[in-house]
This record gives C-alpha cells, structure tokens and sequence, in this order.
C-alpha cells in the first residue's frame, strides 16, 4: 500500500486519477487493485475510485469534478444540489471555468466559459463550486422563467443566502444574458415557499399581472387557526397547489375538506390549482384567480 497516494486520494474524497496511481503503481498492479475490488472505476474515463466507499451522488460528483480538470468548479444545477436547493433534478453536469475556457464538454457534461471566472469558488463536500447566490442567479438566468422563482425561494429557504446577497450576485452579472429578468424576480423571492410548485404557480399569478400574493396567510379567530400556502388577504381569497401526494390517504382527504370547510365558514374562498393548471393551462388558471379576486382578467402572455 503506497501511503502517500491514500493521502492524496482521501484529500480528494475517495477519487482519483488513473494518472496519479500510474506515480505509484504499474498498469498491471492498477489493474490488479481494480479486479480484487479495492479500487473501482468510475462512470468517469480516467478516474478511480476507493471501492471502500459506498457509492453516492457526491461520490460520483467528485469523480466528474476531476475528470473535468482543476480549472473548472460546479456551477448551474450541479451546484444547486451540491448547496440543497437544486428544483430541476437536471442529469447533465454543469461546470464553469474562465472565459478562455477552451470547451471540454464530456458525455453528461456541459462545461461554460464565464466571463466572471471561477475564484470565487468555495470548496462543499469536497467539490469545488460556484457561491450560493451566484449559483442561484445562473440559474435563473439559464433556464426556463417557470423555474427561475422557484429557484429563489429555495436558495433563500435552505439559509445558504440571503436576499441582499442575491441582489449583489444579480448585480455582479451585469450585461449577461437574461440578467434583466433575473433582476426582475429577485425581489419577489420568499423563503416561505415550502416547495418549488408552490413558487411557479405564484410565478404565474405575477407573470399573469395578478397583484403578488403573501405566503403562509394566516386565518383564525377563538376556535382555532389555519394557514393558507398562498393568499389574498385582502380579498380573502387563497390558492393552494395540490400535488400527487396531497390526498394520499382517506385521513389526508377528511382533513383536506374539514379545513376547506372551515375557512368557507369564515367567508374565505379557497382555490385549488394543479400541475396542469400551472404548466398546461395557465391562462384559465389566472382568469380563475382573477374572478376570484373582483379584478379585470389581465392578457395572459406565456413567458
């Protein structure tokens, strides 16, 4: 056993490269470690990994993270998971490195040259990655619009940033694409969201021109008190996303309808919106709310 590689590679969380062992090892020898199961090889060509450790998302990060060089850092969604607040489960890798990046794009990979560079980045779980704010605002700068408040209120949720930071990090961005409507959403970012389909169906009511709803409203008087996930309380109106999981058991639904019951009683009307409502039928979902609301029926444009 060759100490001073096991040092390096438990510097470097269980991973390596087949470069490294070559230091220390034959290829005959390497391959020996591989089939009596000490080492094993990574999804990554060129990177080995401890075989002591169980597999793990992290653990095949660390090995993508060399396979992608020094030079680069985790950015976009890879670094979202990397911080808690990734809502768009993306397969493909994302790495960022200096704007005269020559591009490295491997299988599962995409690699961007920034003109904001990467010194910036800071080391989690063993991976090096772009801060929380900046990997927020890349985000939504990179993806779709539905996704990009959803983002926000996650970041912000998970208490790795705040929305001052998030502001600064928009501002650093200056002159990127789509920075402007980055811009746009950081001021609406609520850490009360409690999932990231309650964010965009509230990105729609905005982007609908709907006034912005307050989140976790709450409702009571001497008998008790309810919460609404999303609501107009001025007009005593609330709208709630109801996912898959929502009626899961006949307990869930008794309970459901007793509290929709109970904030009927107290003149609160109660709207209740689906994925398909927020990514199909958006329109009809903001000329509900809107009726609901005693407002005009504003021109929905899909963004």
């Amino acid at each position: 056993m060759d100490f001073a590689l096991y040092r390096t590679i438990a510097l470097q969380g269980g991973v390596f490269t087949t470069a490294q062992a070559r230091e220390r090892y034959s290829e005959w020898e390497i391959r020996q470690l591989v089939s009596t199961g000490r080492w094993r090889r990574s999804s990554w060509r060129g990177v080995l990994v401890d075989a002591e450790l169980p597999e793990s998302p992290s653990l095949q990060l660390r090995a993508a993270s060399l396979a992608a060089g020094p030079d680069l850092v985790a950015c976009h969604s890879t670094a979202a998971r990397l911080w808690g607040f990734d809502v768009l489960g993306e397969s493909t890798l994302h790495f960022v490195g200096p704007a005269g990046l020559v591009n490295r794009r491997l299988p599962g990979m995409q690699v961007h040259p920034s003109s904001l560079g990467c010194d910036d980045a800071v080391r989690i779980d063993g991976i090096w990655c772009t801060p929380a704010a900046r990997t927020a605002c890349d985000v939504v700068r990179l993806t779709p619009p539905i996704d990009g408040l959803a983002t926000l209120d996650a970041a912000l949720r998970s208490a790795w940033c705040t929305r001052e930071e998030l502001s600064l990090a928009a501002e650093a961005q200056a002159g990127l694409r789509q920075v402007t409507r980055l811009r746009d959403l950081v001021p609406y970012a609520d850490q009360r969201a409690e999932s990231p389909m309650e964010s965009r169906m509230r990105w729609r009511f905005i982007d609908g021109g709907l006034p912005p709803p307050d989140l976790q409203v709450a409702v009571g008087d001497l008998t008790g008190h309810r919460y609404l996930d999303t609501g107009w309380r001025d007009r005593r109106v609330g709208a709630e996303f109801d996912g898959l999981e929502a009626h899961m058991t006949a307990q869930q639904l008794q309970d459901d309808r007793r509290r929709h019951n109970w904030l009927t009683d107290r003149q609160w009307k109660l709207l209740h919106f689906t994925g398909g409502d927020v990514y199909r039928r958006p329109a009809a979902m903001i000329e509900t709310t809107a009726t609901a609301l005693g407002l005009e029926v504003p021109r929905y444009r899909r963004s």
